[in-house]
């Protein structure tokens, strides 16, 4: 994994939950704009998965099947978080976001462990 890739996502993630989270507190339905957010993290996540492809063969001890594993769950994970926001107009559709930014948070945390 890239350093540079990894601090942009963990810092998209602080953002994305911040954002998802005031809105939620604020008893706001999400919006366009954190909606945008979060497509622009699913974006740098499919970024992710062909970066991760090209470099895995230079990786040396990389554990592929967990690696992977977790692009994918993060990958799935994104859209059915924002569609769920999307259709739940109450506080609880930001509240559902920022529970994914922060799982997506500890997956690419997850991620960067594994990549030896």
């Amino acid at each position: 994994m890239l350093p540079f890739l990894t601090y942009t996502f963990f810092a998209l993630c602080v953002v994305l939950a911040g954002w998802a989270l005031v809105l939620t507190l604020r008893n706001r339905p999400a919006g366009p704009w954190i909606l945008l957010a979060t497509a622009l993290l699913l974006v740098l996540l499919l970024v992710q998965g062909v970066v991760g492809i090209v470099m895995w063969g230079s990786s040396g001890n990389t554990d592929g099947i967990l690696f992977f594993g977790y692009l994918l769950t993060a990958i799935v994970l994104l859209p059915l978080a924002g569609f769920w926001a999307y259709a739940e107009l109450s506080r609880w559709g930001p509240a559902v976001l920022a529970a994914a930014a922060v799982t997506v948070f500890v997956m690419i945390e997850r991620m960067d462990q594994i990549w030896v």
